[in-house]
């Protein structure tokens, strides 16, 4: 059968139909949280040193690259404004408390890191987008998987991985030990940790090799992801499907 320009033939098309009758959903939805408080160990997990000095002259709160170890008296400049250090925080002053925000925002979601002082007063500290602040967080954690899984992120955050060729996807009562477990704690992980959620999970079998052939998507809230305990979870399960 000759197949027309942009368009399936009845046996791709039918294998698209297997496949989504074989393609297990675990879900749990509700209201998506996009505010929540934040550890002050969480900004170092991210990548970041609060410190307390001077932004332009003024007494100010700010935030630095870890990587660049400021430390008290130094003096710099960053996108056109000048900076200096008084003292890095190692705590938050009592009272105090941070929060970040993600929203969408145009065509991408963005995060907003706030810190309240005691008297109640609320400051920025950064604006960036949801992925980048993501990338370059499981970057420096070392987390591999959420790195090349990665595919997009707004209000919430979506994985893609997959192992090997597609075929003919297997129904669920024959998928092996390792896939029916991946689909338990992929669904357990969404309801006790992150609330609400998505994971889905198609098998293919094994290759000639004996590795596994699979496709596996996870959608997260992406400020649950901000929380270095469900992001390390997240990263072991989809280390544990290799």
């Amino acid at each position: 059968m000759k197949k027309k320009a942009g368009r399936l033939t009845a046996e791709e098309l039918a294998a698209r139909h297997q496949q989504a009758l074989h393609t297990y959903v675990r879900e749990v939805w509700g209201p998506i949280p996009r505010e929540a408080e934040v550890k002050f160990r969480s900004l170092k997990a991210w990548g970041f040193d609060l410190i307390q000095g001077l932004r332009e002259g003024r007494p100010a709160l700010f935030l630095a690259d870890s990587a660049a170890a400021r430390k008290a008296g130094d003096v710099y400049e960053e996108r056109g404004e000048r900076y200096e250090v008084t003292e890095v925080l190692r705590e938050l002053p009592r009272d105090a408390r941070l929060a970040v925000r993600v929203a969408q925002e145009g065509r991408r979601g963005v995060a907003r890191l706030y810190y309240r002082a005691a008297g109640g007063e609320e400051s920025e500290l950064f604006a960036l987008p949801a992925a980048e602040l993501l990338l370059a967080y499981f970057k420096k954690r070392g987390w591999g998987k959420l790195l090349e899984s990665f595919h997009s992120s707004g209000l919430t955050t979506e994985f893609i991985q997959s192992r090997g060729s597609g075929g003919k996807a297997w129904p669920c009562e024959k998928l092996p030990p390792r896939m029916r477990r991946a689909l338990r704690e992929g669904a357990e992980a969404i309801k006790k940790r992150a609330g609400v959620g998505r994971f889905t999970l198609v098998y293919f079998g094994k290759n000639k090799d004996g590795d596994d052939r699979y496709t596996v998507t996870w959608l997260l809230p992406t400020i649950k992801l901000l929380d270095v305990s469900l992001a390390e979870h997240v990263e072991g399960l989809l280390a544990a499907l290799d």
